[in-house]
């Protein structure tokens, strides 16, 4: 262990350590000195053009919201609308579930084959009957990746039906070291498919407090998601429209935080395959560790109790007997690691 963490740990909401680009945290300041009085733009037009600037789409292609929550309600909204048939996988981020129960939507749920989503099963559920599929690319909280061909077979579906496809890349920051196969379907709305592509500027940027998500997409599709937000005109806070457009300038940034989270990643894989602790490989800044015979709700407990580790227990996405355990900085995980190792062997 090369030294000892600030306690407690809170690795249960994936949130980045390593902060957030320079100039975020002054620009944030400053715009609550001046302007804290004030309501923000309505419109975000420059928090818009930033990200359309970022993505090289118009400003028309984006929506912004106050974090994907916000935005994945509005999806089943605009695109669903009261008893909407919406396709998902199980054991997934459960906000989509939630936010299309909130409309009475009819759900079906296509079940992941070895921990990831199984793209042939999903391609058959859109075929029938589908108003919109969520897609999360890589998957929460299994942490694997679909190859692009398998996400343009969704799409081909979707447009064949009339269905909308969301895909949520809220981790796909994190994925691009790891294969030439991680490839952001924003690509593909550039080239003109149908297909509404989220991401989120609360985990690798490290601006979770601000709560920005956004969504990329065909103007006929925005345009509806933008619609369905009319009735939350000032939901993406003054702080945030001004901060983001500096986080972006910062090309690097994220391969830096890209970089760092795959290095720790990797010394997580190391620490706990020495401690006998089954783990599943992740390509995103969390990972999914068995508790094996032990209760997770236990294990949990148990970590945050004695070691002040919190941790995510995944009995609530249908995942008992796992736990999710975002990953920190080198020192953190060294921690993690040895707390697990003698909690669980």
């Amino acid at each position: 262990m090369t030294g000892s963490p600030t306690l407690p740990l809170y690795l249960h909401t994936n949130e980045s350590p390593y902060g957030p680009p320079d100039g975020v945290r002054e620009a944030v300041a400053e715009e609550i000195m001046a302007n804290c009085h004030r309501y923000p733009d309505s419109e975000c037009r420059d928090l818009r053009a930033a990200i359309a600037d970022h993505h090289d789409v118009p400003d028309h292609m984006v929506a912004v919201g106050n974090g994907l929550d916000e935005l994945i309600l509005l999806a089943v909204h605009a695109y669903a609308g009261y008893g909407g048939n919406v396709v998902l996988t199980d054991r997934t981020f459960p906000g989509y579930a939630s936010s299309s129960e909130s409309v009475g939507g009819k759900i079906r749920k296509v079940p992941l084959e070895d921990y990831r989503v199984a793209a042939p099963a999903m391609v058959e559920a859109i075929s029938v009957g589908t108003d919109l599929a969520f897609v999360c690319n890589p998957h929460n909280p299994t942490g694997t990746l679909l190859a692009p061909g398998q996400i343009r077979e969704l799409i081909d579906v979707a447009e064949a039906t009339g269905a909308v496809l969301v895909v949520d890349e809220a981790y796909m920051d994190f994925a691009y070291m790891d294969s030439v196969e991680a490839r952001s379907t924003i690509d593909e709305v550039r080239a003109g498919r149908q297909v509404i592509v989220l991401r989120t500027f609360s985990k690798a940027w490290s601006m979770a407090a601000l709560r920005v998500g956004y969504a990329v997409g065909p103007t006929r599709l925005i345009d509806k998601l933008w619609q369905a937000r009319r009735p939350l005109p000032f939901s993406v806070n003054p702080m945030a429209q001004r901060a983001v457009p500096i986080a972006v300038r910062h090309e690097q940034f994220v391969e830096s935080v890209r970089r760092q989270t795959a290095q720790v990643r990797e010394l997580m894989f190391t620490r706990l395959h020495e401690a006998r602790v089954r783990y599943l490989p992740s390509v995103t800044n969390f990972v999914m560790v068995s508790t094996g015979s032990r209760d997770s709700a236990a294990v949990a407990a148990r970590l945050a109790d004695d070691h002040q580790i919190y941790v995510r227990d995944l009995a609530g996405f249908e995942l008992p007997g796992w736990i999710r355990v975002t990953i920190g900085t080198r020192d953190q995980i060294e921690y993690t690691c040895a707390a697990l190792g003698a909690v669980l062997t």
